[in-house]
């Protein structure tokens, strides 16, 4: 998230400038939680992520809305699984007037630096697994809830369903406005 929240604020300085639209591809194969995060963080106008049926006509005035209200360019995170970026630009009808750019942030992303929170967390993670070998249990991973660390069945990471965070989606259209 922080690798792509730092191109994304370079993007939209030149979005800006030109009276551009970019389509962002972030990471997001299966899942929307990272193009949701990026979202936020970067304050883009729409998300599109798998978990949501994207909808082209609302898009479409979306865009025209944010137009009309002056803003001078927008921001589309595109979560790589629901469509290339170059699929979405060229199923736009219409980009409310903007300049449709598309940037794929794949690899970049991948390729970034751990925050403190990163480390901070493995760090917790790491020594929790240790102590908990050390106490005889084993066959689980170790979870993170609400902060505190805990053992987990390994089935609740592909069977268990995760949602994505409903105040963040809705603050993604709050922002936008």
């Amino acid at each position: 998230v922080n690798t792509a929240l730092s191109a994304v604020q370079k993007l939209r300085d030149t979005a800006s400038s030109h009276d551009r639209l970019f389509i962002v591809e972030v990471m997001g194969r299966d899942a929307g939680f990272l193009a949701l995060e990026v979202a936020v963080s970067t304050g883009a106008e729409y998300v599109v992520v798998p978990e949501i049926q994207l909808d082209i006509g609302k898009l479409c005035d979306h865009l025209h809305y944010s137009r009309k209200r002056g803003k001078t360019h927008s921001l589309i995170i595109l979560a790589e699984g629901v469509m290339s970026a170059l699929e979405l630009k060229n199923r736009l009808q219409d980009t409310g007037g903007y300049d449709a750019r598309v940037t794929v942030l794949g690899y970049i992303q991948r390729g970034g630096s751990p925050s403190s929170f990163d480390t901070v967390l493995a760090s917790r993670m790491g020594a929790f697994a240790v102590e908990s070998l050390l106490e005889g249990k084993s066959g689980s991973m170790v979870c993170s809830i609400c902060g505190q660390m805990t053992l987990c069945p390994l089935e609740d990471a592909w069977k268990s369903p995760k949602y994505l965070n409903p105040e963040l989606l809705a603050l993604v259209e709050k922002l936008s406005v």
